[in-house]
């Protein structure tokens, strides 16, 4: 695994001691006054100045990651002025010519110039021992004459003044003309940058063979412009390759690809270049891998790998060795003798691969790819994530009757597999229940596609399947309204439920999901399954027609420790299951849909909370002893959104009886049958209550009146003590607590 030294000029302050008259004027400025804004005060009489001491004592960064400088004293401005520095600064760059900002930029350029000073000034003496360096691109040409001395340098990052062609532009161009001079001016600047970068790698590279290992151009250009991406992969080419890496990630990837041919991959046992929010560097990455020669054949020690895709054949080498292999082990049991891995063209050991991440840069199926991996690596798959760059952003309409374009896992054998993750953004997902029933292993399992509209009378049910082993189950879209709930009877192993359905944006900018029909959400419903009535429509609804199986809510999950349900699974839930969750420590629940639309509300009463079924006596609900009620002493934390009405007592009930030890509870803005006011006084009477967000307004005579803490009310002391903390609409408040 490749990771940089942390040998720096710090490992040895004692060493950096300098006399004054060896010291810049600005840096003097800067430190050998009483004015320095920082703990540590040098002593201005003293003949020499013990840098070590500073940057141990005061410098939050390592010399190679300069900046070092984040507050200066006036002194050094002062300096700045009498020696009128900043005209050297608007010629270097350092400075421009905004007259209403120009204290600002001076200090700025201040800051710069004391930063390459320093770095300077601390390398003279050192420069046969320092590994790691941060060169502004305005000192390159005197590090250049110096690069006999750096022996020892190892990592190089070059740092680049912006403020001159950022900010100069802003207040200078008023033509086209003046901006197409800009332009030249810009480009000449980044092409030089470029040019005396490249020469520093190379004559380092050429006098001190195979040290220097690393050097980075300076974000300002890698992020903006195509020509200094290409010359960090052109300096990077100068560099030696990679020494038998072991890990591949966003530390050594430019390097990788820069020398991807001259690299040495045997070693490699993991490659991560997945990135959630890809730079224009790393994205540039992807799209030079892809325009390589296959290069996973030569990882043949590779354990775990996480990239983009490559094109539908990017595993094909892998299946071909699989085929060559089952051929071989079939000729030998056959003919009862050891034929060599010559005799049949298979030159190598099967890659083991275990865990495999894969991201579709397009709208497109990856059957190919994904039948290509349960093939190839079948004997040795532990974990398969796919997913594409559409299922991590906004949600699209798709109905639950379009037709499946494909069905994946048809055919797959993966006896080792724990965990299978499908994500698709662009088509419904389809699945195929046979692979499912052939991995007993699995204990993770998340099915995911867009589907957002449905009718029952569109939903086919799958099979249900025994996963004896499965603690985390995670459907959303089609997978949950096709999955078969009878399958929760057999995962007593089952620690983190999940069902939901994407919802979607409306003009507002707020979500809903899009529910069915009222005759078609309660069809079915005769009260048996525990669901109360609702605002709109009461449940005896309408009869039974047979489009959707009963809901029993009797699966006994022993081990469920989270539970998180939305749209029709939370509208459809009943809290008497809770009796068949002893271990539940968090629950979410959210049926948001459209404001005006009360009929997909759910009202909650004290016989909603009881044990088993309701009795005579529990009818009038005034006499119910609290042994009657479900126990849920683990519960940690509740999250209701969407229409969930209250009957009164509901909320003492669950808060003092049902879950006693409640952490957290959020309500959103829909739910309603509660004060803000009964709601603090609840949270008093619960010692381990620590925050409770309502979407209620509290004005400060009513905060007051209940000797709530306003947190612009917070005092210092008050800051590192045990508080409760209430978020109720816009404002925060606290009860302070005993620490």
């Amino acid at each position: 695994m490749h990771r940089r030294s942390k040998k720096s000029l710090e490992d040895s302050p004692a060493q950096l001691v300098y006399p004054q008259d060896r010291i810049p004027g600005l840096l003097q400025a800067a430190y050998l006054s009483q004015d320095h804004q920082d703990d540590f005060q040098p002593i201005t009489e003293s003949p020499v100045f013990n840098y070590g001491r500073f940057i141990r004592k005061s410098v939050p960064y390592e010399v190679f990651e300069g900046p070092l400088f984040r507050v200066i004293g006036g002194s050094a401005m002062e300096y700045a002025r009498t020696h009128q520095l900043y005209e050297e600064y608007y010629a270097e760059g350092l400075f421009s010519d905004n007259i209403r900002r120009k204290e600002l930029a001076l200090e700025r350029a201040v800051k710069m110039d004391l930063n390459r000073q320093l770095v300077w000034t601390l390398c003279q003496d050192h420069m046969g021992t320092v590994e790691e360096l941060a060169i502004s691109t305005l000192d390159i040409e005197r590090y250049i004459d110096h690069i006999p001395h750096l022996t020892s340098l190892s990592r190089v990052k070059f740092t680049a003044p912006d403020v001159l062609w950022l900010s100069r532009a802003l207040y200078t161009i008023i033509t086209l003309e003046d901006w197409s001079r800009h332009s030249r001016e810009r480009a000449q600047w980044r092409d030089g940058l470029i040019r005396s970068m490249v020469h520093f790698v190379e004559r380092h590279a050429c006098i001190h063979n195979n040290v220097l290992r690393y050097a980075e151009v300076p974000m300002l250009l890698k992020s903006r412009q195509t020509s200094a991406m290409d010359a960090q992969f052109e300096i990077l080419s100068l560099l030696p390759p990679l020494r038998n890496p072991r890990l591949i990630d966003s530390l050594n990837m430019c390097t990788f690809v820069a020398r991807l041919s001259d690299t040495n991959l045997d070693y490699v046992e993991s490659m991560d270049l997945i990135f959630d929010d890809p730079t224009e560097q790393e994205k540039r990455v992807s799209k030079l891998l892809s325009d390589q020669p296959p290069f996973l054949p030569r990882c043949r020690g590779l354990k775990h790998l996480a990239i983009e895709t490559l094109g539908p054949d990017m595993f094909h080498w892998a299946v071909l060795e699989k085929k060559q292999g089952n051929k071989r082990h079939h000729q030998e049991s056959g003919v009862g003798r050891c034929l060599s891995s010559q005799e049949h063209g298979y030159h190598h050991d099967l890659v083991p691969l275990q865990s495999i991440k894969l991201v579709n840069k397009a709208a497109s199926v990856l059957v190919q790819e994904m039948n290509d991996i349960a093939f190839a690596f079948s004997d040795t798959l532990e974990e398969l994530i796919v997913s594409d760059r559409g299922s991590q952003g906004r949600p699209i309409r798709i109905d639950l009757g379009d037709t499946p374009q494909v069905v994946h896992g048809r055919g797959w054998n993966l006896p080792c597999l724990r965990a299978l993750s499908l994500k698709v953004h662009h088509f419904q997902l389809c699945f195929d229940l046979d692979a499912l029933h052939r991995s007993s292993a699995l204990e993770s399992l998340c099915l995911q596609d867009s589907v957002a509209t449905f009718s029952h009378q569109n939903i086919v049910l799958w099979s249900s399947f025994h996963l004896p082993r499965l603690k985390k189950l995670k459907l959303t879209g089609s997978p949950a309204l096709r999955f078969n709930l009878e399958s929760l009877h057999h995962s007593p192993c089952l620690e983190e439920l999940t069902m939901r359905i994407l919802l979607l944006e409306r003009e507002d900018g707020h979500f809903h999901f899009n529910p069915p029909s009222p005759e078609d959400l309660e069809d079915g419903d005769s009260g048996d399954d525990g669901l109360s009535g609702t605002p709109g429509a009461a449940s005896q609804g309408y009869p039974w027609s047979g489009k959707r199986p009963r809901w029993t809510w009797n699966w006994y999950l022993p081990m469920l420790c989270k539970l998180d349900l939305e749209a029709i699974f939370a509208y459809r839930f009943s809290f008497q299951w809770l009796q068949h969750l002893p271990n539940l420590q968090h629950i979410c629940l959210d049926t948001v849909s459209p404001d005006d639309d009360t009929h997909y509300g759910r009202h909650v009463t004290l016989k909603d909370l009881l044990r088993g079924r309701l009795q005579r006596q529990d009818e009038d609900g005034v006499h119910i002893t609290p042994g009657r009620y479900v126990s849920l002493l683990r519960l940690e934390s509740i999250e209701l959104n969407g229409h969930w009405i209250f009957d009164e007592k509901v909320m003492e009930t669950l808060f003092l009886i049902v879950a006693p030890n409640l952490r957290k509870v959020k309500f959103g803005r829909e739910c309603s049958g509660y004060t803000a006011q009964e709601m603090v006084i609840l949270a008093r009477m619960m010692p381990l209550m620590e925050r409770m967000a309502l979407d209620l307004l509290l004005n400060g005579a009513e905060a007051q009146e209940l000797g709530l803490t306003h947190e612009h009310e917070l005092e210092d002391e008050q800051c590192d003590i045990r508080r409760r903390e209430y978020n109720l609409g816009w404002e925060t408040f606290y009860d302070i607590l005993e620490s």
